[in-house]
């Protein structure tokens, strides 16, 4: 019996419309190819609170060679936000059966976004940002944390993500697993866990 749902954050419960970011540096005559290297590079070391915000965006400001603050780059990658209102509708209905939670590997930019553009209790029992704990999604530490905090075993946890990769950890943590891919999928597919 599933006491516990876990949804992910990016590409599930919204989309990061990359094309925004990426219409500004074209615009700006910046090489595009280049930011997705830096991110592939330091997103995740950014996503666990190992770097700044600053450093993060700075050095993304070098390689460009940008000729304007870092924080103008940090500001227009805020204009990805693209919500899924009509899956946290969803949730929203959800959670009235079995508590809901958020876990995902986000930045502390993104997290003050996401909380600006959404009031996350409305749809969640609680969100674990990777960056509020210093460590990926899915690690032990945070992991046990949401387990004691819910009193719930992992094979009691369904987790919805979008990336295979995510899903195979949770499936060794020993959760069951829904692999995300879009939100008329995930309804029939909720019918068998709840």
């Amino acid at each position: 019996m599933i006491k516990l749902v876990l949804f992910d954050w990016g590409d599930v419960c919204c989309l990061y419309n990359l094309d925004v970011f990426n219409a500004f540096l074209k615009n700006k005559e910046y090489d595009q190819k280049i930011a997705d290297a830096h991110f592939k590079e330091l997103k995740p070391q950014f996503d666990r609170a190992e770097i700044s915000e600053e450093t993060f965006w700075n050095e993304l400001s070098k390689k460009l060679q940008f000729k304007e603050h870092w924080s103008v780059l940090a500001s227009e990658n805020k204009k990805n936000l693209v919500v899924n209102w009509s899956l946290l509708d969803f949730i929203r209905g959800l959670k009235k059966k079995v508590p809901i939670a958020l876990l995902s590997n986000t930045d502390k930019t993104s997290i003050a976004v996401i909380k600006n553009e959404v009031n996350l209790p409305d749809y969640f029992d609680r969100a674990y940002f990777s960056s509020e704990h210093e460590m990926d999604k899915l690690e032990k530490p945070i992991v046990d944390k949401i387990l004691k905090e819910f009193r719930v075993k992992p094979e009691e946890v369904l987790f919805v993500d979008d990336f295979p990769g995510n899903i195979e950890k949770a499936k060794r943590i020993g959760m069951q697993t829904i692999l995300f891919i879009g939100a008329d999928d995930l309804k029939s597919r909720l019918k068998g866990f709840i």
